[in-house]
């Protein structure tokens, strides 16, 4: 009879604030990075060029751990049908309609914009195309949908038969043009890159780490060789995008490279922990990372309206971008306050002293 995985304790695993924290600077940094291009007709350089698409690995690194996330609150709490629906409900789908809301009014309000009307308009809304972030909402939504079913996922065998099924799933979908026509039609829509089944291996490899926590950190003890090997995937990366220019988050080889990441870094917590010049403000963009997701192309967006031209000069990024997750994040504490915080960013309220 096969062997079933060990029951969890409940508790919380600080090293996936710090995982939160890499995937949330890696978004914010391709953003930023993309409004000197966009905003201010510039180019980009070898610098800007490359945060934009080293940064790239923030996406996926936030689709796996909120497959860790759900798949370790089974593992605590059990799996129980109206509380989950009534969690996500509360925590995913609520944020998602409100920040769609607000960015749709932002755009007709600040930018001049002209909305679809009509089934285009019902299309772009559920697609997370209100504003050019939120499209990472609705793939986790997509996931809570086939969530309850991914239970079945209890024993060895059955998880290195979902890790490799979800491999050759996400690659044929990332690779989907070479096999059908993705211009309109069916093809365009299973193309989309808010579709589930590009992203679903991230999901899964985080229900796998969540599962196999303690024997996969058993294995990274040696911080020098997890160093060495977050270089050389950055490395490989910078190589990539070289020879085949930009490349989307949900390119091919980022099936390799987020699991490797991910562990490095999990890996790399003991360091990061006894260094609080690391340690404090890493944890504080972990744990506010979903509502820094949400409120940054607001403020990217607030200081392209208000600063000149000159201020947009590439020797001045490092300054732009601490300005940018500050400003991110007194937005967000200052939503914390909100008795409702839930239903508008998924991060703990803040407790009244």
């Amino acid at each position: 009879m096969e062997k079933t995985l060990e029951k969890p304790k409940g508790k919380f695993f600080e090293e996936i604030h710090f995982l939160r924290a890499f995937a949330c600077i890696g978004v914010v940094l391709v953003h930023l990075s993309a409004s000197y291009y966009n905003q201010h007709g510039q180019t980009f350089n070898w610098l800007t060029f490359a945060l934009n698409q080293l940064g790239r690995f923030g996406t996926p690194t936030f689709a796996l751990i909120s497959g860790f996330l759900l798949f370790h609150q089974v593992k605590a709490k059990g799996f129980d049908f109206q509380r989950f629906l009534k969690s996500r409900f509360t925590k995913i789908i609520m944020p998602f309609v409100v920040w769609s809301v607000f960015y749709l009014l932002i755009k007709v309000i600040v930018l001049n914009a002209t909305l679809p009307s009509g089934q285009d308009f019902i299309e772009s809304f559920l697609m997370g195309a209100s504003f050019y972030h939120l499209y990472f909402m609705v793939i986790v939504i997509q996931f809570y949908f086939v969530f309850p079913m991914l239970q079945a996922i209890r024993t060895k065998l059955s998880w290195m038969i979902a890790l490799i099924v979800s491999f050759i799933v996400s690659a044929f979908f990332i690779n989907l043009s070479n096999f059908i026509s993705v211009q309109e039609g069916l093809g365009a829509l299973l193309n989309n890159r808010v579709f589930i089944f590009t992203w679903i291996f991230y999901f899964i490899f985080g229900g796998f780490l969540a599962y196999y926590w303690r024997s996969i950190t058993k294995l990274v003890t040696s911080q020098a060789k997890l160093l060495i090997l977050i270089a050389m995937v950055y490395v490989l990366a910078i190589y990539e995008y070289q020879i085949m220019g930009s490349i989307p988050s949900n390119r091919m080889t980022n099936l390799i490279n987020i699991p490797l990441l991910s562990i490095a870094v999990i890996g790399l917590f003991p360091v990061i922990q006894s260094r609080r010049i690391l340690y404090g403000p890493l944890k504080l963009i972990g744990t506010l990372s979903m509502g820094i997701y949400l409120v940054h192309p607001l403020v990217l967006l607030f200081l392209n309206q208000v600063l000149p031209h000159t201020a947009w000069a590439t020797r001045g990024l490092p300054i732009m971008y601490i300005l940018v997750m500050l400003l991110s994040i007194g937005i967000v504490q200052a939503i914390r306050k909100l008795s409702f915080v839930q239903y508008i960013i998924p991060v703990p309220r803040m407790q009244n002293k």
